[in-house]
């Protein structure tokens, strides 16, 4: 072996084994290098569940994501896909079963789009959904609560009091596909039931497709709504242009015969109401007592319209109103701030549950909602709560409550979060924020510009409004260091 001469030595000395970053780029180039061809058949030992529920396992060190495997499970797989970091793939054969895994409720669970955990046991979904969202809020704003409390389920089945159906007609056959649609696909998954929508909803799938078909102008109907109020269902049609009057007749008939309220919806148009009216959209919270409101029966009834937001899930959303009620610890002369208000959801009961002295500022961008919850409060006799509307990403939305002294802060923004909201808020004399979300990835970003104006993660809950899926709404509560 040749020796190396004084200055071959020194540069030698300057040139220390590879780093873990270079190291970890040489792993990255392997399993780049590893291929998997579409329709491979491969048997994957799956370690973990990714954050949208589908087994991972590893094949030569490459992540391979099966969709409908669960962790612990040994499966025969086809790849779907291959990509430079990872491979997708479905189940052919479960070799290895997890203890874990329960028959689907839902005939049409493996095509249809609704619903991507019905084969894990309830009991388990709502513990993978926390591990997940922690998970994100570790990795994405290194924030790790102080406590988790205990999460909020209502049960699994027959929850759903909202939906949206997809439709197309084949006019040459015919043929109307009614249904959600097929998991990264636009297919349409006709259904005749959902064992997920409240009952009433479900019960009128299979009549309501049978009289859209003997309708004239079937084509016309390009979407429905369905909805669940307190005391009746409702079926919202939405139409390219006006049905002519014998459809309208059928419908109406219809309706009656369900007993459901039934509107045609056009852009541009006013509302038709073939049968019932929006008198109708309502649903009522029960008020939790207080040592300064005894009347544990009390009830708000909040009006709606079809296009309001309202929580889909009415036995969660009545849990979760109670929880925050809770950690907001509402005392006397508190000012409290509700963003993104909707149509009352959580102002309302904050006003009416607070004792006297408590003012509440409900802001929401949408003005028909800041119309609807203004009525809302009339209508429950509450005089405290005031609405008002305004683009909250804007800075000039600060003008409602600068020269107001804010210590309590509820919001539950869209799934896009509250970006910039907490530097609006600088200056006020923050003591609880109850922040609610739909979406791990913007709430660890807005929880970490909340840390920024000296809040911490006192504690965080999950609520499973959406069981089945992989979605899940989080209540954080926000302190003081």
């Amino acid at each position: 072996m040749a020796r190396l001469s004084p200055l071959q030595r020194k540069m030698k000395l300057k040139s220390p084994s590879a780093s873990v970053k270079q190291k970890r780029a040489q792993v990255q180039v392997d399993v780049e290098l590893v291929t998997l061809p579409v329709g491979k058949h491969i048997d994957i030992e799956l370690e973990n569940l990714s954050h949208d529920g589908r087994g991972v396992g590893r094949w030569q060190g490459k992540a391979v994501f099966v969709k409908g495997a669960l962790q612990g499970e040994w499966v025969k797989a086809e790849v779907l896909s291959d990509h430079k970091s990872h491979a997708e793939a479905g189940i052919l054969e479960i070799k290895r079963q997890s203890e874990s895994r329960v028959e689907a409720i839902c005939p049409v669970y493996e095509t249809c789009g609704g619903c991507q955990l019905q084969h894990l046991d309830p009991k388990e979904q709502v513990g993978f959904k926390q591990s997940a969202i922690a998970e994100q809020l570790r990795r994405l704003a290194d924030i790790e609560p102080q406590a988790w409390v205990q999460p909020i389920a209502e049960g699994s089945d027959g929850y759903r009091r909202r939906a949206q159906l997809a439709t197309r007609y084949f006019s040459d056959s015919n043929t109307l596909l009614m249904g959600f649609r097929q998991s990264g696909h636009k297919h349409i998954v006709p259904i005749d039931q959902c064992p997920v929508l409240e009952s009433e909803l479900s019960a009128l799938l299979a009549p309501l497709h049978k009289v859209l078909l003997s309708v004239s102008q079937t084509q016309l109907v390009t979407h429905i709504e369905l909805l669940q109020a307190q005391n009746s269902p409702c079926i919202s049609l939405k139409i390219s242009a006006a049905l002519d009057a014998e459809d309208q007749q059928l419908l109406c008939e219809f309706a009656i015969q369900q007993g459901t309220n039934l509107v045609c919806q056009q852009s541009g148009q006013a509302d038709l109401w073939l049968h019932g009216s929006v008198e109708q959209l309502y649903y009522t919270l029960d008020m939790p007592s207080s040592s300064y409101n005894a009347m544990s029966s009390d009830k708000l009834t909040l009006d709606f319209a079809v296009n309001d937001f309202v929580q889909v899930n009415a036995g969660a959303n009545q849990a979760m109103v109670a929880q925050a009620l809770n950690w907001l610890e509402l005392n006397a002369n508190d000012q409290v701030l509700d963003l993104f208000c909707g149509v009352g959801n959580f102002a309302l009961p904050i006003a009416k549950y607070a004792q006297h002295g408590v003012q509440v500022l409900a802001i929401e961008g949408d003005y028909s909602m800041v119309e609807q919850g203004r009525k809302n409060a009339h209508k429950n006799a509450i005089n405290n709560v005031d609405f008002h509307h305004a683009d909250l990403f804007e800075a000039k939305a600060r003008s409602l409550w600068k020269k107001k002294t804010i210590n309590k802060v509820l919001l539950d923004p869209p799934r896009a979060g509250a970006k910039g909201i907490a530097q609006l808020l600088k200056g006020q004399p923050l003591e609880r924020v109850v922040y609610v979300s739909c979406h791990p990835a913007s709430m660890a970003r807005d929880l970490k510009e909340f840390q920024a104006l000296g809040l911490k993660v006192a504690k965080m809950g999950c609520i499973d409004m959406f069981p089945h899926t992989t979605h899940l709404e989080v209540m954080a509560l926000l302190v003081p260091k």
